[in-house]
């Protein structure tokens, strides 16, 4: 969610049934060396709560500084084992630090910031190549003073230029399952959740403490929202409203930059693809052409010019 979990986002997301929200993955190091980069990236009020911070690391000593600076802003703090990006590949971080010669790193920085704090420390995984392995993984954060452990139910691609294609096959609800009931704290299932019917089935089939989503709410921010027996995924009508309340709270609470505002429309509005490849579903598409809807979107720089899209896009009759 690095880029989409602003405020203004998170906020809209609680409106509409999200119990708790997470920030987008913060950097320990920076939080620690750079003092602007926290006032940039992190900011909240008093109806953004249980928040939970979301942070990267690969050194204790800096996780437990970085989870001692947010205490005060949240409720607990998150360790990102998850992201899978070959960015993170590099350094490592994220769900490059899941293979077992990492682990007594992880299970340091998980201690450490345990004990550094007095809110939970949380930690986001994803699937190792066998249920055995996580389910061990899991057990040993459990041990190191993990509180909760949210499974993506999906393998960290074995080729970090591959991690944008992760998610054409369905998210392993099964491994979560057995997961959840195999360790002594909550488990958050995350993968499959596109509808609202989709958060129900999730749970009823995996048995978890609670079901996590990223971009099923970017696309759908009702998704958590309670529907009606047989309701299908939100109308056009529908979307544009709540996109046209995204830009009220975004305009009361702005994003570090407009761009978070032009990838928050793009992603309801249905852009499919990045780069040269973003197209929209035709469906919402209204008086613009793919291609059209997109340039406007791109030049687009104030919150008038933005309602005006989502207007004419999704709200014409």
């Amino acid at each position: 969610m690095v880029g989409c979990s602003d405020l203004a986002f998170r906020l809209l997301c609680r409106r509409h049934g999200a119990d708790v929200a997470f920030t987008e993955m913060l950097f320990a190091d920076r939080l620690v060396s750079e003092p602007g980069y926290m006032c940039a990236r992190l900011k909240t009020c008093a109806e953004d709560r249980p928040l939970v911070v979301q942070l990267a690391a690969n050194d204790p000593a800096k996780l437990a500084a970085a989870a001692r600076l947010v205490e005060p802003m949240c409720d607990a703090v998150d360790l990102n084992l998850g992201c899978p990006l070959p960015a993170a590949a590099a350094v490592p971080f994220g769900a490059w630090l899941l293979d077992r010669h990492h682990w007594p790193l992880v299970e340091d920085m998980v201690a450490a910031a345990a004990s550094a704090v007095s809110i939970p420390v949380w930690c986001k995984i994803r699937l190792l190549p066998s249920l055995a392995e996580t389910t061990e993984l899991c057990r040993r954060l459990e041990a190191a003073g993990c509180s909760l452990i949210s499974v993506h139910g999906r393998q960290r691609p074995a080729d970090p230029r591959a991690c944008t294609r992760d998610r054409t096959s369905a998210a392993d609800l099964d491994a979560i399952r057995q997961i959840a009931a195999a360790v002594g704290i909550p488990v958050l299932s995350n993968g499959n959740t596109q509808c609202h019917t989709d958060v129900e089935d999730n749970l009823a089939h995996t048995g978890a403490a609670g079901v996590m989503c990223a971009e099923g709410l970017l696309r759908n921010p009702l998704l958590f929202e309670a529907a009606a027996p047989g309701d299908q995924a939100p109308g056009r009508r529908e979307l544009g409203t709540v996109a046209l309340e995204y830009l009220q709270l975004a305009a009361r609470y702005p994003p570090p930059d407009v761009s978070w505002v032009r990838g928050h429309l793009m992603w309801i509005l249905g852009s499919e693809g990045k780069g040269h490849r973003c197209r929209f579903r035709n469906e919402y598409l209204g008086p613009y052409s793919s291609a059209q809807l997109l340039c406007a979107l791109q030049e687009a720089q104030t919150m008038e010019e933005f309602e005006g899209i989502v207007g004419v896009t999704l709200l014409a009759p």
